[in-house]
């Protein structure tokens, strides 16, 4: 019943005009709230499908060339002039020498971080939010006053939210239970309505976030980007973040290492780093619980704490349960996996040493290049850059809550002890 009434009320929402902003957006989060709280009933909905993510394929291929642009605009921010909107302040992040954090680790290669928690929005997502909706709005599928819906762990969804508010659309994000409060309050701030889906629903069950997002797509005339097929991800990377890269290092770089998510900063960031820069190696950075990995054995179980395919992790952001289309895994040369209490840890000696305040999965990011770093012996005269991917405002109330790491399980006395005695992390995680 409940369904078949809010599916009444959507049919009479959709007989006026929807994208010139004459319906309440109120009235669509009433609807989006009860299909969120009614199952899937074929015969009242019709057919709905999740898309068929499966890697790489020949249309995001296809797309990944026929969108290029070129490179962004070299030689950084231009402080001198006014700026348009945050907009503008989406690029252009800095890089930092990381020596302080290298001697405690007693590594002897250079190391740099790539900190893309300098974006508008806090993170590098900001980069595909604003590509992605330009590039919708550019094939004419978009126009302002539209309801755009997305599945995400966070922050994609704050970098939609931001290019939405500035650009006149209506955003309803679907967001797992797990990711941080302050990624919601962010979002609801910037006029989204969330809609929280359980953690432990597989990516194509009936309950998960990208299930509901499709739901809601066909019934409230809304439009899903989808990061995890659309080439404008990938793409926001390769023209942009990449670019930056080579110019920040003079095209003299070892190795790069970035965490996996969607998949999408990796493959543009790689496929743009090989062509410019000879030799250098892609590290992907997966956690314990996620299957991007490869091999696929590298996914079955952490020696260490026995974590394994289907554990559920507290790291945010990174690792999937499915393979994006958007992720080129070819790109890669290895891969590097981890486990949450390496990476917490990691995350608070980055913030201890280099006053980089990071998030969570930069921790997994940065735990993964150690770990990489030290198995393969990369020593003096080497230079390895981390992707540090968003910041710590997003985890006031989780990994840099001290009481939060206790209560789930995390030994504040022992990670303390990594940030302050030399060689402790390395003999706590057992890194060789």
């Amino acid at each position: 019943m409940a369904m078949t009434t809010s599916l009444r009320a959507t049919r009479s929402l959709r007989t006026g005009p929807v994208a010139c902003g004459l319906r309440r957006f109120s009235d669509y989060i009433e609807i989006a709230r009860k299909m969120k709280d009614t199952p899937y009933n074929p015969a009242v909905e019709g057919e709905v499908k999740c898309p068929d993510y499966v890697g790489w394929d020949a249309a995001v291929d296809s797309d990944f060339h026929k969108l290029q642009t070129g490179p962004w605009k070299k030689g950084g921010r231009p402080y001198e002039q006014i700026c348009d909107s945050a907009l503008d302040l989406v690029g252009f992040t800095p890089m930092v020498r990381m020596s302080r954090l290298a001697k405690h680790l007693e590594v002897d290669c250079e190391i740099l971080g790539k900190c893309e928690f300098f974006n508008a929005g806090g993170s590098v997502k900001d980069r595909i939010g604003k590509r992605m909706i330009e590039e919708a709005e550019k094939s004419g599928r978009i126009k302002k006053g539209d309801i755009l819906i997305e599945p995400t762990s966070g922050n994609t969804g704050i970098g939609l939210c931001m290019a939405a508010a500035i650009k006149g659309y209506r955003m309803i994000i679907c967001l797992p239970m797990k990711m941080s409060g302050e990624k919601v309050n962010t979002m609801k701030t910037l006029g989204a309505e969330i809609i929280r889906t359980p953690t432990e629903a597989a990516w194509n069950a009936l309950d998960s976030h990208i299930y509901l997002s499709a739901r809601l797509a066909k019934e409230l005339n809304g439009h899903v980007l989808d990061q995890y097929k659309n080439a404008g991800n990938p793409l926001a990377h390769y023209e942009g973040t990449a670019e930056e890269i080579i110019e920040q290092t003079g095209g003299k770089l070892d190795y790069m290492v970035m965490s996996a998510g969607t998949g999408g900063t990796v493959t543009g960031c790689a496929l743009k780093l090989k062509e410019k820069i000879p030799g250098i190696k892609i590290v992907a950075v997966d956690p314990y619980g996620s299957i991007l990995a490869a091999p696929d054995s590298m996914n079955d179980k952490s020696v260490r704490t026995g974590a394994g395919v289907g554990t559920q992790y507290q790291v945010e952001g990174i690792g999937y349960d499915f393979i994006p289309t958007v992720i080129d895994k070819r790109a890669i040369d290895y891969w590097v996996k981890t486990d949450d209490d390496e990476s917490f840890a990691m995350g608070r000696n980055l913030i201890r040493h280099e006053g980089l305040l990071i998030g969570g999965s930069c921790g997994a990011t940065m735990a993964g290049a150690f770990r990489f770093i030290k198995e393969n012996k990369i020593g003096a005269g080497k230079r390895v850059a981390i992707l540090f991917a968003d910041s710590s405002r997003n985890y006031m109330s989780k990994n840099m809550d001290d009481s939060w790491m206790e209560a789930n399980g995390f030994s504040m006395k022992e990670i303390n002890r990594t940030c302050n005695e030399k060689g402790y992390y390395a003999k706590l995680y057992k890194v060789a």
